[in-house]
């Protein structure tokens, strides 16, 4: 599902800033898997906009006042569409980047992070709405994947929030911990968006 219109890339603090003066209840960290989903989704019908939309309730939606703030916005959006099929294309990092795991708050911090980017982030962005979808095995076990490395995510949280004590040797154990299941998690993110690649090619 590659974009038509393509709007130039105002940077994430500039599209955080802008879902907040819409209102958008979706952090930007959500927003940017959510969209990286979508790529990687076998539903031909996901469309740019629909996946935009989703960033707001269903009656929360803005209205625009002029055709150029309608314009601006779409285009705002589309510009962090095009970065995030070049981030996939340069075979970049797609999760957000890890903390230095200076405390115990930081580190719940970055697993309850981790744990929406990849449910309310890729998951969803790869559904799009739908329940059900038509293929092939390996993508249908790379997305069920997926959902299991967050409920490892979630176990991890729920057992450091029991700690009392953060030792260094707790904490480099944690950090290798972490790097390794959001390796996986890469992996599988990008195996997903790589077989969505090889699909379109196949079906021109």
């Amino acid at each position: 599902m590659a974009s038509k219109k393509q709007g130039k890339y105002i940077g994430d603090a500039a599209v955080g800033k802008f879902l907040e003066q819409y209102k958008s209840q979706t952090p930007f960290y959500v927003v940017r898997l959510r969209v990286l989903g979508a790529l990687a989704s076998p539903n031909k019908d996901l469309l740019p906009v629909m996946v935009v939309a989703s960033f707001w309730a269903e009656d929360a939606f803005p209205k625009f006042v002029t055709k150029d703030e309608a314009e601006t916005f779409f285009s705002t959006f589309m510009g962090l569409w095009r970065r995030m099929e070049k981030t996939v294309a340069a075979g970049q990092q797609l999760l957000s980047t890890r903390p230095k795991f200076a405390d115990l708050e930081d580190v719940k911090a970055l697993l309850g992070q981790r744990i929406e980017e990849i449910e309310a982030g890729f998951i969803e962005g790869f559904w799009g709405g739908e329940e059900d979808m038509k293929m092939p095995s390996a993508t249908a076990a790379l997305i069920d994947g997926l959902s299991d490395e967050a409920e490892a995510y979630q176990a991890l949280l729920d057992d450091v929030s029991n700690w009392h004590d953060y030792t260094p040797v707790m904490r480099d154990a944690l950090r290798e911990e972490i790097e390794e299941r959001d390796n996986v998690v890469e992996d599988a993110m990008k195996a997903l968006l790589l077989l969505k690649q090889k699909s379109d090619e196949t079906s021109h």
